[in-house]
């Protein structure tokens, strides 16, 4: 629809005058995706206050369980999260690989978007059932200094291991530590940091150690 592309475009208004004109804030294209997905992509924190304003579902989702909350902690704007959440927006949901929003923003290193979902209660602790990543652990592969400090903070384990059963060559080795995760994906400066945080630089609950 011409919202959609005004979305897209990223022409906030245009976007609302054509709300203001009636345009259906919650239509979705033939690919399930809504003005408000398009909003987020983009960062645009007042056009997604616009379109949640005009009737768009903050818990709306795209093929796949994508949320806008997703869509947006991906993106990293704060305020679309802050517009979102105050819209009532499911800090928690899960798409269909289990992941949640403070996931994706802690894989991307948005720091402030983070802190923003820890705060509106997201849960930060709970590990995918099947790969037993946390976001912790997601920002540790991504080698995400900051947003590892924050989680150090909240009193997240340092020592912490992946406690999921290993199905595949493509998931760290149960046991797993966030050193050795480090070290594993190239990280070394983050590497270097962790013991001071007090991670155990002999641990080889994966059966080696961080010197192996």
């Amino acid at each position: 629809t011409a919202l959609h592309w005004a979305a897209y475009r990223d022409d906030t208004v245009l976007a609302k005058q054509l709300l203001g004109l009636g345009a259906n804030a919650s239509t979705e294209n033939r690919y399930g995706i809504n003005p408000l997905y398009l909003a987020c992509l983009n960062g645009n924190a007042d056009l997604v206050a616009a379109l949640l304003a005009a009737g768009a579902d903050a818990n709306s989702t795209a093929r796949g369980g994508e949320t806008a909350l997703m869509t947006a902690a991906r993106t990293g704007k704060t305020d679309s999260i802050t517009a979102l959440i105050d819209a009532g927006a499911d800090v928690d949901a899960k798409e269909r690989g289990g992941q949640t929003a403070i996931m994706w923003a802690a894989a991307e290193g948005h720091t402030e978007v983070v802190k923003a979902l820890i705060e509106a209660g997201a849960d930060f602790t709970t590990p995918m059932e099947r790969s037993g990543f946390t976001p912790f652990f997601f920002a540790i592969r991504s080698g995400q200094a900051e947003v590892v400090r924050l989680f150090l903070e909240k009193g997240v384990d340092v020592n912490a291991v992946m406690a999921h059963e290993r199905s595949s060559g493509r998931l760290p080795m149960r046991g797993t530590s966030p050193l050795i995760l480090a070290i594993e994906n190239g990280h070394y400066d983050l590497a270097v940091e962790l013991p001071d945080a007090g991670a155990n630089p002999n641990d080889d609950r994966s059966g080696y150690t961080p010197l192996h």
